[in-house]
């Protein structure tokens, strides 16, 4: 069963997230700041990270290049979510070291899509219905 580590400082868009990676092998553990997301990653070396861009004590670009920097997660694939304005964000963030740089409100398909090509698995066909609802509202 692959580790997800999902941080985001609301806690109704990690209770989204679960929710749609619950439909997948996954187990989700979560962080609600950037000083908790450094600490459960290295706590529970997930095999994915999904991190917000806005996180209490940091941000998500601070994650992604902490991390980055330690030899456990240089190849931990890591998605940065973040609201529509922060575009602006997204070359930085990829340059980082993030693998996928997604726009809130995050679309169900499009999280699933990304999880799944990043940890391959066979998800149940019902994960694909619902496909453009916004998750987290």
């Amino acid at each position: 069963m692959k580790r997800v580590l999902v941080a985001d400082g609301d806690q109704r868009m990690c209770q989204a997230i679960q929710e749609v990676l619950s439909e997948l092998p996954h187990t989700v553990s979560f962080a609600f700041d950037a000083v908790a997301a450094i600490s459960e990653a290295l706590k529970h070396n997930p095999d994915l990270i999904i991190v917000g861009l806005s996180l209490p004590a940091g941000n998500g670009l601070v994650v992604v290049e902490r991390l980055r920097a330690l030899a456990a997660f240089i190849r931990t694939p890591i998605i940065v979510i973040a609201e529509q304005g922060a575009r602006l964000e997204a070359e930085r963030v990829l340059d980082a070291g993030a693998n996928v740089f997604l726009p809130k409100p995050l679309r169900r398909r499009q999280l699933l899509v990304e999880v799944s090509r990043h940890l391959p698995s066979q998800p149940p066909q019902s994960v694909w219905l619902d496909a453009t609802h916004p998750i987290g509202k």
